[in-house]
C-alpha cells in the first residue's frame, strides 16, 4: 500500500508542477489579455487543453469553452482547438456563436476546409442553402477534386431548386471518379430522364450491388411500367434469399401490372402464409391492385373475400376504396360491419365520422361518437378528440372542453388526448391550466416536441421563466428541426430575452418555412421595432395585416403601424 501511494505521488509530480506553472500563466492572462500574436506557451496551452477535455467529457460545456479559450490565448496557433470550439457551442445549443467562430477561422485561413464544411452544414440546417452552396464552391475553388464536397454540393443544389446545376456537379464527380457509387446513385434519384436514371441505377448496381438498392431499382422499374426488368432484378434477390417475401410480392405486383394474373396467383401461393389460405391470397391480390391504382379489380377481390368471410381488414380496405371513389353510402355500409373487438374498429369509426362530416351530417357523426364514448367496450381516446373537433366546428366550445375533460379523466396518460385538451384550455383563455396539462404530458413523454414548444412559447409570451422557456424550445427544435412554428417560438423567446439580432435571424429563417404565417410577420415587426428599424417594422406589420383573418388581430397590428407612423 505504501509503495502504491508513493507510485501515485511520483506520477502526480509532473502534473503538480504543470499546475503551478499554468497557475502563474493564468495570472499573466488575467493581467494582460492581449499577448503578442506570435507568443506561445505550450505547457500552459496543454494544461488548459486537458482541463477543457475533461470538462467536455463531464458535459460541463461552459467550463470547457472557457478552458479552450484560455488555451488559445496561450497558443493562438492551436488549430485543433479552433476547430473544437464551434462544436462545443453547438453542444450548448448556441448555433449563432458556432457560426461566428467558423467565420473567424475562415477569415484567418480561407483554405480551412474543415471549418467551411461545418459552416456549410449549419447554414443548410438553417435553410440558408445559397450560402451553404457558396462555402462548398469556395472549397472547390482551391480543391477541385474533393469528391465529398462535390457530392454534398450536388445534393444541396438539388434541394435548392437548381436541378440542372446539381446534375452538372454530380456528372463532374463521376467523370473525376467513375467508381464513385454515391455519385451515380444521387444522379439516378434526381434525373429528369427515366432512361438516364435507369443507366445511373445500373452503374450503381455494378459498383455496389445490395439488396436495398436492388429493391429501390426494382421499384423504379415498376413505376416506369418496365415490369420484366423489375421481375429480373427481384429474381436476383430471391436467388440470394428464397424467403424474401417483399421480393416475391413485388414480382406479383409486376405480374398483375402486366395483366398476368394467373402467374401472379401461382407466385403468391409460393409464400407460405398464402399457400393454404384463399382468403389471405384474395386479400393480398386486392392490396396489390390498390398499389397499381386498379381500384375496380381490388374491389372485386375484396368483395369476393367478404362473401365467405367477415374479414375486418378486407372490410376496412373496401371502405377506404369506396370512399376514394366517392361512393360514400357504400363505404359507410361496409364500415359499419367492423366490430369493436376488431383491430380496424377505431380507424373505421374515424373514417365514418369524416365521411359524415363530408356529407354535412356533423350531428349524426356526433351522435355516433357520443354513443361509442358512453360505453366502456366501444370507448376510445381518439373519439373524444374527434367529437371535440366537431363541437368546435359548430362553435360549441363549452361542450368541447367538457368532453375533453371527461376524456382526460378516463385516459390521463394518453398523449394525444392530453395535448388536445391542453390546446382547448388555451383556446378558452385558461392558459395556466393548459400549461399544467402540457407539463403532465411532458412527464409522460419528455420528448414531446409540440408540448415543449407550447410550454416554452407560453412562458415566453407571458414573460415567465425565460431561461427555462429557451431550454424547452431548443429541445423541441432538436427533436423537430425545420419546423417553422418551433423556430418562430425560438425567435420569440430570444426577443423576450433581449437577444434581438438572434431573434431576427430565427424569425427570418422561420419565414422561409412559413411565409404566409401572420404571427411570424407580427413577431418580426416587433423585433424590427425594438431594433429601431422603423421602415422594416412597418413592412413586416403590413404583411401580418395581409395574412390575418381575425379582425381583432388586424386592429392590434394596425395600431402598431399607426404608432410607428406618428413617431
Amino acid at each position: 500500500m505504501i509503495l502504491g501511494r508513493f507510485h501515485t505521488t511520483w506520477l502526480l509530480l509532473p502534473i503538480i508542477l504543470l499546475l503551478i506553472s499554468c497557475a502563474a500563466q493564468e495570472q499573466r492572462i488575467s493581467s494582460d489579455d492581449s499577448p503578442a500574436a506570435d507568443s506561445q506557451d505550450l505547457s500552459c496551452s496543454y494544461f488548459y487543453f486537458l482541463w477543457g477535455t475533461h470538462a467536455e467529457y463531464e458535459q460541463r460545456f461552459d467550463e470547457a469553452v472557457d478552458a479552450y479559450e484560455k488555451a488559445l490565448v496561450c497558443d493562438p496557433s492551436a488549430l485543433y482547438i479552433r476547430h473544437k470550439l464551434p462544436l462545443l457551442h453547438l453542444k450548448k445549443g448556441d448555433t449563432s456563436r458556432a457560426i461566428e467562430l467558423l467565420e473567424d477561422n475562415i477569415q484567418g485561413d480561407p483554405q480551412d476546409t474543415a471549418s467551411r464544411k461545418l459552416l456549410a452544414g449549419l447554414l443548410a440546417q438553417q435553410k440558408e442553402l445559397e450560402q451553404a452552396s457558396e462555402q462548398y464552391e469556395e472549397i472547390l475553388s482551391y480543391d477541385p477534386h474533393n469528391e465529398r464536397v462535390l457530392l454534398r454540393l450536388g445534393v444541396l443544389l438539388e434541394q435548392s431548386g437548381k436541378p440542372k446545376k446539381a446534375r452538372r456537379t454530380l456528372k463532374r464527380l463521376v467523370a473525376l471518379n467513375p467508381q464513385n457509387y454515391f455519385g451515380y446513385l444521387a444522379l439516378a434519384r434526381m434525373s429528369d430522364s427515366p432512361a438516364e436514371a435507369r443507366e445511373y441505377y445500373l452503374q450503381a448496381l455494378k459498383l455496389n450491388w445490395s439488396t436495398e438498392l436492388a429493391y429501390e431499382v426494382a421499384q423504379f422499374h415498376i413505376e416506369q411500367e418496365s415490369y420484366n426488368q423489375a421481375i429480373a432484378l427481384l429474381r436476383e434477390i430471391l436467388d440470394q434469399d428464397d424467403s424474401a417475401e417483399q421480393a416475391r410480392l413485388l414480382i406479383v405486383q409486376s405480374l398483375l401490372g402486366s395483366d398476368r394474373e394467373d402467374e401472379a396467383i401461382v407466385e403468391l401461393s409460393l409464400i407460405p402464409r398464402y399457400r393454404n389460405s384463399p382468403v389471405q391470397l384474395s386479400l393480398a391480390l386486392g392490396k396489390l391492385y390498390v398499389r397499381l391504382d386498379n381500384y375496380d379489380q381490388a374491389i372485386a377481390h375484396l368483395n369476393a373475400v367478404l362473401k365467405t368471410h367477415n374479414d375486418s381488414s378486407a372490410r376496412y380496405l373496401l371502405g377506404v376504396l369506396y370512399s376514394e371513389q366517392n361512393r360514400l353510402a357504400e363505404s359507410l355500409e361496409v364500415l359499419e360491419g367492423i366490430e369493436a373487438d376488431q383491430v380496424e374498429f377505431e380507424d373505421a369509426v374515424s373514417l365514418r365520422s369524416r365521411i359524415l362530416h363530408q356529407q354535412e351530417k356533423a350531428a349524426q357523426a356526433l351522435e355516433m361518437l357520443n354513443e361509442y364514448i358512453s360505453l366502456p367496450s366501444t370507448r376510445r381516446p381518439l373519439f373524444y378528440v374527434m367529437a371535440a373537433s366537431l363541437y368546435r366546428d359548430s362553435e360549441q366550445m363549452e361542450l368541447a372542453s367538457a368532453l375533453l375533460a371527461s376524456g382526460y379523466a378516463n385516459y390521463p396518460d394518453n398523449e394525444r388526448l392530453l395535448f388536445e385538451y391542453g390546446l382547448q384550455l388555451e383556446r378558452t383563455d385558461r392558459l395556466d391550466e393548459a400549461i399544467g396539462v402540457m407539463e403532465q404530458l411532458l412527464i409522460i413523454n419528455p420528448d414531446h416536441a409540440e408540448a415543449l414548444n407550447f410550454v416554452g412559447y407560453s412562458w415566453a409570451d407571458t414573460d415567465r421563466y425565460l431561461d427555462r422557456a429557451l431550454v424547452y424550445i431548443q429541445r423541441a427544435m432538436e427533436l423537430k428541426p425545420g419546423n417553422g412554428y418551433i423556430q418562430d417560438s425560438l425567435g420569440w423567446v430570444h426577443f423576450k430575452l433581449g437577444n434581438l439580432d438572434r431573434a431576427r435571424d430565427e424569425l427570418l429563417a422561420a419565414l422561409k418555412l412559413l411565409p404566409d404565417d401572420p404571427y411570424l410577420h407580427d413577431h418580426l415587426g416587433d423585433v424590427y421595432q425594438a431594433l429601431g428599424q422603423r421602415s422594416k417594422a412597418i413592412k413586416a406589420y403590413k404583411e401580418a395585416l395581409n395574412y390575418f383573418d381575425d379582425q381583432e388581430k388586424k386592429a392590434e397590428v394596425q395600431k402598431k403601424i399607426d404608432a410607428l407612423r406618428q413617431n
